[in-house]
């Protein structure tokens, strides 16, 4: 990874992609839980209040952001105006307070938590790591992940465990169709 600063935003982006799976299991599913979230990565101050319009809008910014780390494995660059959409929420101002100006989120308490995320998908994208962000591409996991294979082609979160079923279903499929296959010849030259 680049650096540590971008590994803290990289580590962020993955576990707020991650605080939903694919099998219904949601870690943020209300606001308080939300809050919670936000506190615990020290987005947010502990006790402040989460509206249930804030829950749609993070719930809005997560599902986009994994729509882009599922566009990451081909390297489609897709407009998502759903996830446009829900940044354009949140304000974002320039400040030039050190020595490069930097983006910082603004607004209410729960605007400035949400818009770090968006904070930590532009640094992200500068040091080159938010294409290398992807989701597995097993169905049954769907789990973020950064691609560290040297030309970005990593498909599943873990090569041991959801890579090995894919190429072991993709194996099994091949033998049962040579199966299949020689069955059927052997009949054919038997009938003649």
């Amino acid at each position: 990874m680049p650096g540590d600063q971008t590994d803290a935003q990289v580590d962020l982006l993955v576990d707020f992609a991650n605080s939903y799976e694919v099998d219904g299991t949601e870690e943020v599913g209300t606001p308080a839980e939300l809050a919670r979230w936000l506190a615990d990565h020290e987005l947010l101050p502990d006790g402040a209040r989460v509206s249930a319009d804030d829950l749609v809008l993070a719930h809005d910014l997560r599902a986009g952001m994994r729509r882009a780390m599922t566009a990451h494995h081909d390297r489609t660059a897709t407009e998502d105006p759903a996830l446009t959409a829900a940044a354009a929420t949140l304000p974002l101002a320039l400040a030039f307070d050190r020595p490069q100006p930097r983006l910082v989120p603004t607004g209410s308490p729960v605007e400035r938590a949400l818009g770090a995320l968006l904070v930590a998908v532009e640094a992200a994208e500068t040091s080159g790591a938010w294409r290398r962000l992807k989701l597995c591409a097993a169905a049954t996991c769907q789990y973020a992940f950064y691609d560290t294979s040297k030309n970005q082609s990593r498909t599943w979160c873990s090569m041991q465990v959801c890579g090995n079923r894919q190429k072991t279903r993709t194996y099994r499929r091949r033998q049962a169709t040579r199966t299949v296959r020689t069955a059927t010849a052997q009949a054919a030259a038997t009938a003649r």
